[in-house]
Formats: C-alpha cells, sequence, structure tokens
C-alpha cells in the first residue's frame, strides 16, 4: 500500500494503454473530418466491437423505432462521434473484468462496471433535463469516473491488512488517478476535470463547468434510482444540485419518469 500511495503522491503512475483496435478507434474518431464511412471501416475491422456498436445503435433507449439497423455506417451515423467513441471505451473496459486472471478481483470489477454503466445513464438523463451539458458527454463522463477505482483495484496489493485505510486511500486519490489516465488516453479535458473533481461536492464556486455538477448529482443519485424512499432534501443540500435547480422534489419526479429509460441505457452500456 505504501508503494502505490507514493506512486499516487508523486505522480509516478504506470498508466494503462487501451488495445490497439480500441486506440485505432479513438484515434479516427478525433478528426471532426472523419466520414462515418471512415468510422465503420475502423471499427468493421474488429468483429465484437462492430457488433456492440450495432447493439448500441439498435438498443431499446437509442431506437425507439424498433426499425432494424443491420448496416455499420448507419449504425455509426445514429449514434454520432461521441457515442461510438463511449461504446468503444466501454467495450474496451469491460475486456479488463472478462480477462483479468485475478479470479478474486473479478466480483469488484464487475460492481466497478456496474456502477460506472449506472452513473453514465443517470448524467445522461440528467444532463438531458437540465440542458446544462452535453448528454453523450456526460455518459461518456459517467462511464470513466471510477476509472482510476478500477486502476487501483488491479494495482493494488490482492491482501492488504489494513483495509478501513486502503478504502480512504483510495477514496481520496482515484479521481487524480482517473484524471491523469484519461489526459493520457486523450478524452475532451471537460471530461477529465469533472472526473478529477467528483469528490468536492462543496465547491462553491462556479465558472460554467456543469459536468462536474451533474457527475456529483448522478453519483449521489445512484442509491435512490430505484429506491426513491432514500431521496430526500439532505442528498440534494449540496452546491451542485442547487446549480443544477434541482430539488429532492425535481429528482424524484425525474427518476420517476425516467426510472424504465435509465435502466434501457444501463443494459445497453452494459452489454
Amino acid at each position: 500500500m505504501r508503494k502505490l500511495t507514493a506512486e499516487l503522491a508523486s505522480g509516478d503512475i504506470q498508466l494503462p494503454s487501451f488495445p490497439d483496435f480500441t486506440a485505432r478507434v479513438l484515434k479516427v474518431l478525433e478528426d471532426p473530418r472523419a466520414t462515418p464511412s471512415r468510422v465503420a471501416q475502423v471499427v468493421g475491422a474488429d468483429a465484437a466491437l462492430a457488433a456492440r456498436v450495432l447493439r448500441m445503435a439498435n438498443s431499446a433507449f437509442l431506437n425507439p423505432s424498433a426499425n432494424p439497423i443491420t448496416d455499420l455506417q448507419r449504425a455509426v451515423t445514429c449514434l454520432g462521434h461521441q457515442l461510438v467513441r463511449c461504446t468503444a471505451v466501454s467495450f474496451a473496459l469491460k475486456q479488463i473484468e472478462l480477462t483479468s486472471d485475478k479470479a478474486d478481483l473479478r466480483p469488484q470489477l464487475h460492481e466497478l462496471w456496474r456502477k460506472g454503466t449506472l452513473v453514465a445513464s443517470i448524467a445522461f438523463v440528467l444532463a438531458r433535463h437540465t440542458r446544462a451539458a452535453s448528454p453523450d458527454q456526460a455518459m461518456v463522463m459517467g462511464l470513466m469516473h471510477n476509472v482510476g477505482r478500477l486502476y487501483i483495484t488491479v494495482t493494488a496489493p490482492r491482501h492488504d491488512p489494513a483495509a478501513g485505510q486502503w478504502a480512504d486511500v483510495v477514496h481520496e486519490w482515484h479521481p487524480r488517478v482517473g484524471r491523469a489516465i484519461l489526459k493520457h488516453w486523450e478524452f475532451p479535458a471537460a471530461v477529465a476535470a469533472a472526473v478529477g473533481a467528483q469528490n468536492n461536492w462543496k465547491r462553491e464556486s462556479y465558472g460554467g463547468d456543469a459536468l462536474t455538477d451533474i457527475l456529483i448529482a448522478a453519483t449521489a443519485l445512484v442509491p435512490c434510482v430505484f429506491y426513491r424512499e432514500l431521496l430526500d432534501d439532505v442528498v440534494t443540500d449540496v452546491p451542485p444540485f442547487k446549480r443544477l435547480r434541482l430539488g429532492a422534489a425535481d429528482c424524484k419526479l425525474l427518476l420517476a419518469d425516467c426510472a424504465a429509460q435509465i435502466r434501457a441505457l444501463q443494459a445497453t452500456l452494459s452489454g
């Protein structure tokens, strides 16, 4: 634990890289001139990822008409760059859980993945409702919000006698690690900044950083999505909710209206 804590404190973190096929997809998506045909060509080089993109485009949440989309180029056009990026990243991260050689870590990785998809779904709904930020970007941010925890989980000692102390270290440091990883992966600066600031619930200043407020609100609402009786004024009595103009009653109504959509989107992201 001391070794990893020292690495985190010094910034000397050996950051992970995406698989080659994911890196190629992200690279082509960085080019605003990339056509759907070009993106589809790169995505189609990996059959499993192509199937994931088609499944995303045909999800009940994103294709309510239920008219089947079978052409990859059309799927890319329907999703747009941000959601194709989100799909590629979620696919890559899911592989970490599925291919982990540490069987005892798989339940933790699965829970991190489950929470990431839920926060992403809530963040999408909040951004769409408040119009404070791009819903697609909010989804990507939510999906990535605990990538620092994922990194620490797979690099930390497997048996740590100081479990309570370790939990405190992870809570304190995972946003910083997540921000560093997202910068390394060349995610939008606003997404990396929001992930890095997610523990700062009491920040009073507001300089247009609505993504951070949405992430903080989304993580706070996780226990309340399907158990709305847990949602009261205490949950929403922090500056991010006030800046988003969301009180407890507003959130209850929103979650009641969007519970099915959140489930559908989470199922789509979970793959």
